[in-house]
């Protein structure tokens, strides 16, 4: 017969205490003794005792525990995508009477998302979840009272729980390789980066530079262009406008390093002039144009984050902190995998998916 696990009657026999007395310390319910939760936690430790999922369920569902999500819906088919990690997170934490509660807005302004942060507050949330836009003295104020974690993208701010994402700096520099391996040792190249530049997106970009001068000096960078825009009709617009004037003022431009989900309409510009076979677009993200761009060569590769994972990984990281079992694997930063997607990878490729986890 294989090894009986512990239960708390043991425990509170190993420890000479009362069963109500190992409750009340494993669950920080007070009116314990110091002596008494010493005795307690030595005998957990020696037992190498673990509640049960049903009976952490059951406390769980007592504390009626709300969180909230907060992201900005501009590119659609990139944001979108969080939602198969939020359903799979809130279908896991449902036996455990967490409730998920979720708000988006239409901008990367940090006014709509501090509004937005309030609808979840009269909701009555216990943490958050959001993408950062900026830093405001109201959000550290937030983080005082409650756990506030990031997604997507990082930032520091006063009382930050943790974060959850890719390291955005190694992203950078491996799209730099990943351009060295298309045109090859020299060219000229075109940086674009979108005007709502956050620390991630500053990060990927100071990671991309960086990797070029230290190690393709025969590569130049010979414009770097901003992508203004509010709405996601004029991202992709200007995108493409802006590809269009890049393309035609830099003759003999090698490549375009597209530093987010942009990438297909830079493409597009591309193909419309005519550039397929001399130029390369290296990019991020899985958006429905891409397909197409891969197997006709103008995309070269793109670099797929799995925003799903991040929100899943952060809801359910979350729910550990307000239910008092405080494990962060990895500190503060947990850092998520990305893939490389080719015409040669593609088959082999899932989005809006989980696989990875």
């Amino acid at each position: 017969m294989g090894k009986t696990e512990p239960t708390i009657k043991d425990v509170a026999k190993l420890a000479n205490v009362s069963i109500g007395t190992v409750d009340r310390v494993l669950h920080n319910r007070g009116r314990v003794s110091k002596e008494n939760i010493e005795r307690v936690t030595a005998a957990v430790n020696k037992l190498q005792y673990k509640p049960s999922q049903i009976a952490k369920a059951l406390v769980a569902k007592k504390k009626n525990i709300k969180i909230g999500l907060t992201y900005p819906l501009v590119e659609k088919e990139f944001w979108s995508e969080i939602t198969a990690g939020i359903k799979r997170a809130r279908t896991e934490l449902l036996p455990f009477g967490v409730q998920l509660v979720t708000d988006h807005y239409s901008s990367y302004s940090v006014e709509d998302q501090m509004a937005s942060v309030d609808k979840l507050l009269d909701e009555g949330v216990k943490g958050i979840v959001l993408s950062p836009s900026g830093v405001t003295g109201r959000l550290e104020k937030i983080s005082g009272v409650m756990p506030v974690a990031t997604v997507i993208d990082d930032i520091e701010f006063k009382g930050k729980a943790f974060h959850v994402g890719p390291d955005d700096r190694r992203i950078g520099r491996l799209a730099a390789k990943l351009v060295s391996l298309y045109i090859g040792a020299e060219g000229k190249i075109a940086l674009f980066k979108p005007l709502y530049t956050t620390e991630g997106m500053r990060v990927r970009v100071a990671g991309f530079t960086e990797k070029i001068k230290q190690d393709c000096p025969g590569i130049a960078i010979s414009d770097v262009s901003t992508i203004a825009g509010v709405s996601e009709r004029d991202y992709y617009i200007n995108a493409y406008a802006k590809a269009l004037e890049v393309i035609n003022r830099t003759p003999g431009l090698k490549a375009i390093y597209i530093s987010n989900g942009l990438t297909e309409w830079i493409a597009k510009a591309v193909e419309d002039t005519g550039n397929k076979g001399r130029i390369v677009v290296i990019g991020h993200e899985y958006t429905s144009g891409v397909e197409h761009f891969l197997k006709n060569g103008i995309i070269g590769a793109t670099i797929y984050q799995n925003p799903s994972q991040q929100f899943y990984l952060a809801c359910k990281l979350l729910y550990g902190l307000l239910a008092g079992e405080n494990h962060l694997p990895d500190g503060k930063n947990i850092v998520t995998n990305c893939s490389i997607i080719m015409d040669e990878t593609y088959p082999f490729s899932r989005y809006s998916g989980l696989e990875y986890l």
